[in-house]
Parts: C-alpha cells; structure tokens; sequence
C-alpha cells in the first residue's frame, strides 16, 4: 500500500478484503450473541468458520459494489449504519428492528440529546469518521482493462460465495438446525438488519389509509351517573421496582401506599416500545395482531369522543401521543422538564367539566438513559445516584437508585391527581395508572428497552397498573382481581365498560370490572 504525497493508493481487491474485515468486527454484538447460545462444547474450528463464512458473505456483496461502481458512496452508508448500530447494541444492548426504527423517528430534539455522550463521540469518531475519511481519502486502483473491471470483481463475488456457502456446507448439520431454532439472532446483524428494518418501516408506514370506523353503532347508555375519570399512562416504569408490589430496596411508592389504591402485581405490556405500547392499548386489536395498519382505525378514545364522552389528553412525553390523540379536539402536548407541570393543565380541565368525562394524562416519567433528569432536585431520596447517561459507569446501585427516584416522583403525581379527584364527590371519580412498558437497567448487560417482545426480558413488559375509585363496587371488584393475569388488551372494553358505551366491539369478558371478565 504505497503512499503518493497524501493520497493511499490500494488495489480494489485489498480495499474489498479491508472492508469485508472491517463490517466482520463491527458485527462483534452478533458473534457474542450467537457464541453464548452454541452448545458449550462446540469445537473452536465452528467458531472460526462462522467468521470466515461473515466474512466470506460481506465480501461477496461488496465485490458486487465494484462490479456496479457504488462502492464508495454506499460504504460510507453502510459504514455509519453499522457505527451507530453497534454502539447502541453494546452499550445499552437495544436492537435496531422496524419498531426501534418507528421509536427513532419520533423521537424529539430533547431526547435525541439526552443520547449523547463522550463514548458515544469517541466511538463515532474511531468506528464512523476515521473510516469514512479512508474511504474517501483511498486511491483504488483498479485493472487497467475494461473489461477486467467488471470480470474481476464479479469473480471475486461468485468465489467469495461459494467459499462461503462450502464452509457453511461443512457445518451444515450443526449450522441449520441451531439458526432454526435461534432465528431472532439476525436482529444483532449489521448494517443489512437495520436497511431491512427500515423498508419494514417503510412498508408499514405508507401508504395511509383511510380512517377506518370501527364503531357505527356505539351509543351511551342511558344513565344519570356522573363521571370522572383520570388515566395516567406512564413512560418506562417497571414493576419490578414497586413497593407496592414487595420491592424491598427503595420505598418508590411513599405517597400512594397511605390511599386507597389497589396494585395490579401480573399486569403486562403490549409492546417493548411507547411507539407500539400506546397505539396498541387503545385499540381493539390484541398484542398478536396489532400492527402499524391500526394507526388508521378507530381507538377506544375516538368511540368514547364520537359518543359525547369529555375526552382531554395532556401529555410531557417527548413521543407526543403516537398518533392516538389525533382525532381529539382537546390535546395540549407540552415539553417541560418535569411533569408536574401537567398537574396545573388538569386542573384547568377539570373546570370544564361536562356528565362524562376522561383525562389522559401522558407522562415522562422515567425515561432514560438520563434518569437524573427527570425529577427535581428535592425528590433525589435514593443516594448514591448515577448523575450521567453512560449508564455502564454507574454502579448498579447508583443506577437502581436514580431510576427508584423517577419512580417516586411519578408516585407524587398520581398522589396529586388523586387529591383532586377528592374534591369531587359528586361524581364517579376514578384513576388509573399503567405504565406503556418497562425498562432494563443492566441485567445481562442490557439497558433501556425496545427488544423485540419474542425475547424481551420481563423488566421491559411487566409493568405496574394501579387504580382507585371513590365507587366501594368498583375496589371491591379490582381487589378481587389484583393478581390475575392482565394486559393493556384489557384497556380498550375496560374503558368502554367505565363510561356504559353500547357496541359490537365491546368485549364484556375483556371489561376488568365486568361481572362477565373472563382473566386467567
């Protein structure tokens, strides 16, 4: 490889072989992942094979880069997809699937920047400038024929192939049978994984279609009953760490364990995501066929709107409400640091009130990695704290303590949203609270939330859900029904069920306090 002045000159051949090395290592996350779930006793000839035919693969595809003449442009493409990938996948041990993809898409200016950090820097600069400066820096010198410039590389694409479909052939006996059974590790491979994920993104997004009503024949029934009910919907909030439900380590529920209130202990998620966890709860559609295509059809809030239900969403998420709000005349989406400063928009609410009424109320609350953020200073109860977003320079204490004072904080709120409830007696006032999902805070090495829900951990989708009511019928059927099996499918005839709407779509045994709830 000599050097001429500045310029690097190098075959197109080793610039292949290079590249091929580079995107090998930079699949490291996926090479871990697959090493761990091999039978302990697999030769280290299988493990090396695996490399060899990675790398045999990326070769190929890149020798058909030369062979069309798209090679650097789309290099440095695939170079920055794979930095950015593999810096999220071992450091917060996230997978960056269609719904990672929809996650990142409507993330907001604040909460992209709460990402960063001086690892992130560093690792961009090694793993995603200096490549890209040697991509185009590089003198390639090609064969000097025409000819030659197409025949080669499509040779050397044909031959990197069938080398590596022969080691593969090898080990097919071990190889076939393992990736049946162990499929979901494709989602750790980079860059392709996140190009496919993008044109599932794509797929699923466009076109729009038309808004579907599901609900024609949805009425109230009569009944003179007034009512009020407050929905929280939390963000990033697990139930392993509520006290209500027997944690032990931090009292996360100081305010709520003096009410009233009833903890659901076997309350799960529809989705590792806000993105897919809040559409999904409001929709008639279960978890297994919830798809982006319900984004355009009618939701629970949109029946109960349509019917005359005083329907209000305030939200502090920097998510927004994922679409689910759209059709609402009264949203009001704010993007405070805290969330108490939804309290004063309820309480401007709460003075329009009409015969039926619900307020969601959409919180921050714990969203990470900058968990410190998002409390005031005087609820920073749980000492030591992890004060930064490179979570892995925390101590798990630090970190365990941190995201415990999220949740206290989130606790004062609902206290607060119950105290106003209490000034009105007159009604039916009831409050719920559930979180969209949960959240992983290191254990086996994983951070945040987002996997895929096939392999999520419990952490990201066992969540907490609380409820009170001034309605003794109403406490004396959740108590009843505390610890069984439930889910946010449970939300759509819960909410129906509440507010006495009449329809086809209602689901009686899906109604938690219907006399006809079929839970496990």
């Amino acid at each position: 490889m000599p050097f001429y002045g500045k310029k690097i000159t190098l075959s197109w051949f080793y610039f292949a072989i290079l590249s091929a090395l580079f995107f090998t290592c930079m699949n490291f996350n996926f090479f871990m992942q697959t090493y761990q779930h091999l039978d302990p006793n697999s030769s280290l000839f299988l493990k090396i094979s695996l490399l060899l035919v990675y790398f045999a693969l990326a070769l190929s595809l890149i020798s058909l880069l030369f062979f069309l003449h798209l090679h650097k442009p789309v290099l440095i493409v695939l170079v920055w997809i794979a930095c950015l990938s593999a810096y999220f996948m071992s450091f917060y041990g996230v997978v960056i699937d269609k719904d990672m993809i929809d996650n990142v898409m409507k993330t907001d200016s604040q909460e992209a920047f709460g990402l960063i950090s001086p690892s992130l820097l560093i690792f961009i600069l090694v793993l995603g400038v200096l490549p890209t400066w040697f991509i185009l820096k590089v003198n390639i010198a090609y064969p000097r024929t025409l000819k030659g410039r197409f025949f080669y590389p499509l040779l050397s694409f044909f031959m990197a192939f069938l080398f590596a479909l022969g080691i593969f052939y090898w080990h097919s006996q071990t190889l076939i049978p393992f990736f049946r059974n162990y499929n979901f590790l494709r989602i750790y491979e980079t860059p392709l994984r996140q190009i496919y994920s993008v044109v599932l993104y794509i797929k699923g997004a466009l076109p729009a279609k038309e808004f579907e009503v599901i609900a024609k024949d949805a009425a109230l029934k009569p009944d003179s009953k007034e009512r009020l009910m407050i929905l929280v919907v939390g963000e990033t909030a697990r139930a392993a760490n509520y006290s209500l439900g027997n944690y032990v380590i931090n009292d996360t529920n100081a305010y709520t364990k003096e009410e009233s209130i009833v903890y659901f202990d076997n309350f799960y998620s529809c989705g590792t995501s806000t993105a897919i966890s809040v559409p999904c709860m409001f929709s008639d559609y279960k978890r297994e066929n919830f798809s982006k295509s319900t984004y355009y059809r009618e939701n629970v809030l949109n029946i109960l709107h349509k019917v005359g239900v005083n329907v209000a969403w305030i939200g502090n998420n920097s998510g927004g409400c994922q679409g689910v709000c759209k059709n609402l005349e009264k949203v009001k989406i704010l993007k405070e640091p805290y969330d108490e400063v939804l309290l004063a928009e309820v309480l401007e609410n709460l003075k329009e009130l009409e015969k039926q009424n619900l307020i969601i109320v959409h919180l921050q609350g714990s969203h990470g990695p900058t968990y410190y953020q998002r409390y005031p200073n005087a609820f920073k109860k749980f000492l030591p704290t992890c004060d930064t977003n490179e979570l892995q320079k925390c101590t798990q204490e630090e970190l365990i303590n941190t995201y415990d004072n999220t949740l206290l904080y989130t606790d004062y709120i609902i206290k607060s949203l119950m105290d106003m409830l209490k000034e009105y007696p007159n009604y039916e006032t009831s409050l719920i609270y559930l979180s969209d999902h949960g959240e992983s805070l290191g254990e086996n090495g994983i951070y945040l939330h987002g996997l895929p829900y096939f392999i999520a951990p419990k952490e990201q989708i066992h969540i907490p859900f609380m409820f009170f009511s001034n309605n003794p019928q109403l406490m004396q059927i959740a108590q009843s029904r505390k610890s069984l099996l439930l889910s946010q499918d449970n939300i759509f005839s819960t909410l129906l069920g509440y507010f006495g709407v009449e329809s086809e779509v209602y689901k009686s045994e899906d109604d938690l306090f219907s006399m006809d709830f079929a839970g496990q």
